[in-house]
């Protein structure tokens, strides 16, 4: 018998208009690595959640380790580790207090079962006292898994764990589950938008709205991976972002240590690092948002110490967590925005009729934001950033839990508002999109470590990819 076995699984919402799971038929073997694949809506996470027993389904049946998730969901929820693609945990509590807490929680004792965690844990315990929410995107991962294992569950179901996480902790983590995979035969069932990662699992389940498409050996179930055509640099040198000796410190550590560059205009420019790098301090006072320590900077033609208030008028803003209101439709949402930058009610409507058609949204215009896929929401959400036709727009990892397909339509975006003259500024975990900009820039510990054109910075560093560039520059700082 299969250790988890699904039969004709449905699942719908909103009294049955919405159906996210269409008769799921799925085996998976005891200690097997499984991965569930697919585009943003397929159904994974709704599926992740009948397994964990904290959603039930509409019909069919899905049976763990010889138990029914309906009937046995009490049993069952003792043997399963679940961990969302949501941080789940306690941000006002410390590691160390978070970790005790999930313990008591399946009424055990963290001693008891160290030694699944003792390998993680141990580059968590020199912040045991640091509250959970001030950890890097890494260690918060690598604390949740350490929760996660802490009652010694015998199936282990990972929703996108590495989302957000810079190259170096992902593949840390994923090196930690294949371990616990083959050393202790913990049956695993995890998603992810990687495909580096959906390797390292014995097969996958590919799913597409709600149905399992294939099932099988990554490099036979996942479609041929395609790439954007490499666009002409900018022959325009002009700088728009100019960074001399900028500095920023948090009482005795320094966020940002002395870095320099400039970006042209109509220029993609990359700017990459390990989670707590310095990326999101830097970007925070290119756009006005934190003063600089020391140094300075202009942006848009502005001191972005002294001229704040103009700056943020010239550029555009995304962040990493969605930054568009989801109780507001896509055209109420674009008045909001367009009235915010200052815009007159028919600069605003002539505007929000070309990026309809340009999105290939013009019969969602009265749609709920919220109720959109994520895909279609980070592509408004670039929209709205650019609506008011900025010199330069800041991206804040973009794309981040976002299916390739989605990911290659908002690098069109990003082009396409690059050949208009926009200057993109963008921060991305996806090494493959390092690739897409002109020129990138690495910071390691506060400083900018290497700063080249992708084909350069891959000679310099004997690489094939921008992802061993990455690696390489990561082993330096370890080893400094």
């Amino acid at each position: 018998m299969s250790f988890i076995s699904i039969r004709q699984l449905t699942k719908t919402y909103d009294n049955g208009r919405i159906h996210a799971l269409r008769g799921i038929d799925i085996n998976i073997e005891k200690g097997e690595m499984f991965g569930l694949v697919g585009p943003d809506g397929a159904g994974k996470t709704s599926l992740f959640r009948i397994l964990a027993t904290l959603l039930l389904p509409t019909s069919g049946t899905a049976v763990v380790d010889g138990q029914d998730v309906v009937r046995s969901y009490r049993r069952l929820r003792r043997s399963i580790g679940y961990m969302p693609g949501t941080f789940s945990l306690y941000r006002d509590l410390t590691v160390a207090e978070n970790l005790h807490f999930f313990a008591d929680l399946f009424g055990v004792s963290v001693a008891e079962n160290y030694p699944l965690i003792r390998d993680i844990y141990d580059q968590l315990a020199p912040f045991r006292d640091r509250p959970a929410g001030k950890l890097s995107g890494g260690m918060k991962q690598k604390l949740a898994l350490c929760c996660t294992l802490i009652h010694a569950p015998r199936l282990l179901l990972l929703d996108e764990p590495s989302t957000g996480v810079d190259p170096v902790s992902r593949r840390e983590l994923w090196a930690m589950l294949t371990r616990l995979n083959r050393e202790r035969g913990l049956t695993i069932v995890a998603s992810t938008p990687y495909r580096e990662e959906i390797a390292l699992c014995r097969r996958v389940a590919l799913l597409a709205e709600g149905q399992v498409t294939a099932v099988g050996n990554p490099t036979e179930v996942l479609p041929p991976e395609t790439t954007l055509t490499t666009r002409p640099r900018p022959d325009d040198a002009r700088p728009v972002i100019v960074a001399e000796g900028l500095t920023k410190q948090f009482g005795t550590f320094t966020a940002c240590d002395h870095i320099s560059f400039e970006v042209g205009r109509g220029e993609i420019f990359g700017f990459l690092g390990a989670n707590g790098a310095g990326k999101t301090t830097a970007m925070r006072m290119l756009t006005g948002l934190s003063l600089p320590t020391d140094g300075r900077a202009m942006v848009a033609g502005c001191d972005v110490a002294t001229e704040a208030e103009t700056l943020k008028r010239r550029i555009g803003y995304m962040s990493q967590r969605f930054a568009l209101y989801d109780d507001l439709t896509v055209e109420e949402n674009l008045r909001l925005f367009g009235g915010i930058y200052g815009m007159s009610p028919t600069d605003i409507a002539r505007r929000s009729k070309e990026l309809m058609v340009q999105l290939d949204m013009a019969a969602e215009r009265h749609t709920l934001v919220g109720t959109m896929p994520l895909g279609w929401k980070q592509r408004l959400a670039f929209s709205v950033a650019i609506f008011h036709h900025p010199a330069i727009v800041f991206l804040d990892e973009p794309t981040g839990g976002v299916d390739a397909d989605a990911r290659r339509r908002f690098w069109q975006l990003i082009y396409d508002a690059a050949d208009r003259g926009i200057t993109i500024f963008v921060t991305t975990h996806y090494m493959d999109e390092a690739d897409y900009c002109d020129r990138v820039s690495i910071m390691v510990d506060g400083r900018i470590a290497a700063l080249d054109t992708p084909d350069r910075l891959k000679a310099q560093y004997g690489a094939t990819s921008m992802y061993d560039v990455f690696f390489a520059l990561a082993r330096t700082a370890r080893r400094s």
